[in-house]
């Protein structure tokens, strides 16, 4: 399957489901009034593309935009600053990003209990914000991974090296896990994990989609070595 084709596909798909408004984050708000959005046409646009996810042997192609992207710039553009993110970014800002990436990985599992949508919030799904996680103590997989990249932000992470994967895990099924680019290589930070994995090490986790800054990705197979095909299986 070519790569044009699979992005075409996924634009279908997508189509349907896509907000035609896009968010962003106003000014700062007091303290307790974190994350008021402004519903704006509005598409971030730095000129500086992050690195493209070849992770899990995969090969990643743009997927131009998504029903996901609305809700990724919301949770990856607010409370950076709120006080609980801002206390967990201050006890790794003088580890290495290996041990950053560990430690916040230990931290947040330590003080967010895996828990249902429907439990927590009552509805079928929903991402939160970091603060309402932390403040809340519980929430999902994709609710822990925005904890653990807005603690990494907030310790001076480029919101470029940073992305969220959604996809499929062997016996978990949908799952959704934070990915973060280190000098030594890609990483996943994994709730159903104690520490941090090498992306090229990890067979359980089947990337289907992943967002980043500015731009998403959808995942297939190189066949028969081409970077020209893909297969999206």
């Amino acid at each position: 399957m070519h790569a044009r084709f699979i992005c075409a596909t996924l634009a279908v798909a997508c189509i349907a489901g896509a907000a035609t408004a896009q968010v962003r984050v106003g000014p700062e708000s007091a303290a307790g009034k974190y994350n008021r959005l402004q519903d704006l046409t509005y598409r971030p646009q730095n000129g500086v593309t992050p690195v493209t996810p070849d992770v899990f042997g995969t090969a990643a192609v743009s997927a131009g935009v998504t029903f996901y992207d609305a809700r990724f710039r919301r949770v990856s553009n607010t409370d950076r600053a709120h006080p609980m993110v801002v206390a967990l970014a201050d006890t790794v800002r003088s580890l290495t990003p290996e041990e950053q990436l560990a430690t916040v990985q230990r931290e947040v599992k330590q003080r967010v209990r895996w828990a249902q949508d429907l439990d927590t919030m009552k509805v079928a799904d929903l991402w939160a914000n970091a603060g309402e996680t932390l403040e809340r103590g519980a929430g999902d997989s994709e609710d822990i991974a925005v904890v653990e990249m807005q603690v990494l932000k907030a310790a001076g992470w480029n919101a470029r090296d940073l992305y969220m994967s959604i996809g499929r895990e062997l016996g978990v099924g949908s799952h959704i896990v934070l990915l973060a680019r280190a000098p030594s290589g890609f990483y996943m930070l994994d709730d159903k994990f104690d520490h941090p994995v090498n992306a090229s090490q990890h067979g359980l986790f089947t990337p289907i989609l992943t967002l980043g800054e500015g731009k998403s990705w959808v995942h297939g197979r190189r066949i028969n070595g081409s970077s020209s095909r893909l297969s999206a299986r």
